[in-house]
């Protein structure tokens, strides 16, 4: 008769179950993380004007509801010292806005989130702007980021939410205060030259000069505006790193093709403004000048408000017009969420990366993005938390060959793409 075969039994530790059942479940867990991740296709903005659509596409997110100015909030701007008093009508940011901003952002601890916070608003206050038929006035922040690109997104923005409401001859004019080193080598000069000339000041300015040398550099005197003319101006005071910052938001304006021109009565409020101020102006056919965007960076507010570290931010009032249209009512907007992450390197990368943004939003197509980031292992950390099936390359080569790098994450091809074929690409291979 023909043995039959005994059959080997190894008998395994627990240990060695538990470690073998442990690399299955890290297997299977590395295996779910390659896989792009299951998500709604849209997300739902409700009750927002539908105007502010153009900056959800570059990362802009809507508030709910418009931020409310207390009265505390006022009482504190006059504690802090704001002693400019502008009137109701004006886009001038104000400290209580400010104030307004800061207290949402703590209350809603926003300073665990990732850096930057970047969203949109309106503010609610007796001190807000008087709407007229057709008007609405919103508010853009980037809080949480000091780097030059958020001047360059806010101001982008603007221009291109204006142009899509088919706003005429836009002009935008900015100028730099600096840090508190720079402003305060700059309020020392001013106030020196002016005593120097005190003489020649007229009586009610001789006042305005102990209160507030600045105000004498907007004053409508005829002695005042030709010593305006001599004074003192801004941008000759600023420090080497707010020369440079200043120097890279005009490098993004040049690589946008935005004109622009120096102004130097742009200097803020002195209560808490600094580095960049900018504002944007339309000339009506008539003639007529019409401010419609004024904004700035508020670098140094944090610390006075009570917070434990600064959070250098910068931000714009924006205001939309429809003369002679219906006024356009609040409504929900189905925005697609983005299935491509935008990671760009390098400096002469980013001042391309606004243009790129630009060519694929006029087809509606979005991006995730970290412009603010400049190391690419924290770009890369958030492009593998979202699990985004697609990646846009940008580096120092592609920048200078005007291209980009398009990656698929899963399978790890990857293909070349100039930006002017960029968006017949996307729609090709259905990614927007």
């Amino acid at each position: 008769m023909p043995q039959s075969k005994t059959k080997t039994v190894v008998r395994q530790t627990a240990a060695e179950r538990q470690s073998h059942m442990q690399e299955r479940v890290d297997a299977a867990r590395r295996a779910e993380k390659r896989k792009p991740a299951r998500v709604v296709p849209y997300v739902d903005y409700k009750n927002v004007d539908p105007r502010i659509e153009t900056a959800l596409y570059y990362g802009f997110t809507p508030l709910a509801s418009p931020v409310i100015i207390t009265k505390e909030d006022k009482a504190k701007a006059d504690e802090l010292g704001d002693d400019a008093k502008i009137e109701s009508s004006t886009l001038i940011p104000t400290l209580e806005e400010k104030i307004a901003l800061f207290r949402h952002y703590s209350d809603k601890n926003l300073f665990e989130c990732a850096q930057p916070i970047m969203y949109c608003t309106e503010f609610s206050s007796g001190n807000a702007l008087k709407k007229k038929t057709g008007e609405r006035r919103l508010s853009y922040e980037i809080m949480g980021s000091g780097k030059s690109v958020g001047e360059a997104t806010l101001i982008q923005v603007a221009f291109a939410t204006l142009k899509d409401e088919a706003h005429g001859e836009l002009t935008l004019s900015l100028n730099s205060v600096g840090d508190r080193e720079s402003q305060g080598r700059f309020m020392r000069e001013l106030g020196n030259f002016y005593r120097k000339h005190i003489a020649s000041l007229p009586v009610t300015c001789k006042t305005l000069l102990r209160k507030n040398p600045l105000a004498l550099l907007s004053c409508e005197h005829e002695k005042c505006k030709e010593l305006a003319e001599e004074a003192p101006k801004s941008i000759g005071f600023l420090g080497d790193e707010s020369r440079r910052h200043f120097k890279e938001v005009l490098e993004f304006l040049e690589e946008l093709e935005i004109p622009y021109r120096i102004d130097h009565t742009l200097l803020g409020n002195r209560a808490f403004s600094s580095e960049t101020q900018f504002e944007i102006r339309e000339t009506l056919a008539e003639g007529t000048v019409h401010v419609l965007c004024s904004g700035g960076r508020y670098n140094n507010l944090g610390k006075r408000l009570g917070l434990k570290r600064e959070v250098p931010s910068v931000g714009m009032n924006l205001l939309l017009t429809r003369a002679g249209k219906e006024v356009v009512a609040p409504r929900t907007i189905r925005f697609k969420k983005p299935t491509v992450f935008f990671l760009q390197l390098g400096f002469c990368a980013k001042l391309k990366s606004l243009r790129v943004i630009e060519i694929l939003r006029q087809v509606r197509i979005p991006l995730y993005q970290a412009l603010n980031r400049d190391k690419l292992i924290s770009q890369i950390s958030s492009a593998e938390n979202l699990r985004i099936p697609y990646s846009l390359i940008l580096g120092q080569r592609e920048a200078l060959e005007n291209s980009v790098i398009v990656r698929n994450t899963v399978s790890r091809a990857q293909e070349t793409v100039p930006f002017a074929k960029l968006a017949e690409y996307f729609k090709r291979m259905k990614l927007g």
